[in-house]
């Protein structure tokens, strides 16, 4: 270990370096702060963590609360709020971690936990993402099948150990070749770290992913701790402004249109964004009403239209100025529907405040 030495201070904090891991000979230093804890925004190996969602998926920071026990886990009292939506093959969210140039064979644990607000056909899983660090043209993302029977997908806390017995790892990627690993073919981490091809390759990104299913409905997980190699990662508002905005979708094809929003977390209402097949019947409001923790003295309608008397079938609203939401309000929608048509409404909100 070479002695810690003086620094300059990282973005105003007091730092000094460390030159801490040894990999095939290079010395890779990273900065700790007074405390010797490592500051990701400047860590050399993994870099600060972000969210990102796609298709019906969603991702943002959410604060942690007891009332969904959130509260007692994560270090900084974040977590990564991941919320699969309707399952069609494509739709995930992640958390996204960069990583310098770790040769997979360097790369031998990660642990994670991950509250569920119901049991899923599919955990919270792990993807490595890999590529030849001498041709960036050929490249794979290693993968843990998110529905393996050692990956915990039940209501209420999870978590998991990886480590190089992790079985249910496989691999799709861009001119592989020469490989003793057939791509799609699951097997465990260490094949791929014993592997001719791969063990010589290093890893450029980890994320910590929910979704990717072909069919269902995937309902919300929070993300609290991951550690990689050893390494505490703090799940926190990111510098680059990711899981800010979130939004939530409800569709309905015949009885009333309901749903709830109810992110967990302080919040404000951003917009509301409504389609429906046929002007509904005059005199049947759609609105938004806040059903508040206090109880139903202070429940409270904060929109209302009557969509049939004013001839529409499409409506988009903004909430400038609207106040924060508790973490424990939750937002209704309903419409009578009378009329058995299909809606789609799309409620956008706000998690993280300046």
């Amino acid at each position: 270990m070479i002695p810690p030495e003086a620094a300059p201070s990282y973005k105003g904090i007091s730092t000094r370096v460390i030159a801490g891991l040894t990999a095939n000979g290079e010395t890779r230093p990273f900065l700790v702060d007074d405390a010797g804890l490592p500051i990701l925004g400047a860590f050399s190996i993994f870099g600060e963590p972000t969210l990102l969602a796609q298709n019906n998926g969603d991702a943002v920071w959410a604060r942690g609360n007891q009332a969904n026990s959130s509260f007692q886990k994560s270090p900084t009292g974040w977590l990564a709020n991941l919320h699969g939506g309707p399952q069609t093959g494509d739709d995930f969210a992640a958390v996204v971690i960069p990583v310098n140039e770790m040769l997979v064979t360097d790369f031998d644990t990660a642990k994670w936990t991950y509250l569920m607000s119901a049991a899923e056909t599919f955990g919270v899983n792990i993807v490595i993402w890999v590529h030849d660090p001498t041709d960036f043209d050929k490249r794979a993302e290693i993968t843990q099948i998110g529905n393996h029977a050692d990956l915990e997908k039940g209501a209420g806390w999870n978590a998991f150990e990886f480590d190089e017995d992790t079985a249910g790892m496989f691999y799709f990627g861009e001119n592989v070749s020469g490989s003793g690993i057939t791509a799609g073919v699951q097997t465990t981490w260490s094949a791929f770290q014993a592997d001719v091809i791969f063990k010589t390759w290093k890893i450029y990104r980890i994320t910590i992913e929910y979704g990717w299913e072909a069919s269902g409905t995937f309902d919300d997980v929070w993300v609290a701790d991951i550690i990689l190699n050893g390494t505490q990662l703090r799940l926190k508002p990111d510098s680059g402004g990711t899981g800010r905005i979130g939004r939530r979708n409800f569709t309905v094809a015949s009885g009333d249109l309901t749903g709830t929003l109810a992110p967990k977390t302080p919040y404000r209402l951003l917009a509301v964004d409504l389609h429906v097949t046929a002007t509904p019947n005059a005199g049947e409001d759609f609105t938004i009403t806040k059903d508040a923790f206090q109880g139903t003295l202070y429940d409270t309608v904060i929109f209302s239209s009557d969509l049939g008397a004013l001839s529409l079938t499409s409506l988009y609203n903004t909430f400038e100025g609207l106040t924060m939401f508790d973490a424990l309000d939750e937002l209704d929608i309903f419409h009578t529907n009378s009329q058995d048509d299909d809606y789609g409404v799309t409620l956008t909100y706000q998690t993280v405040f300046s």
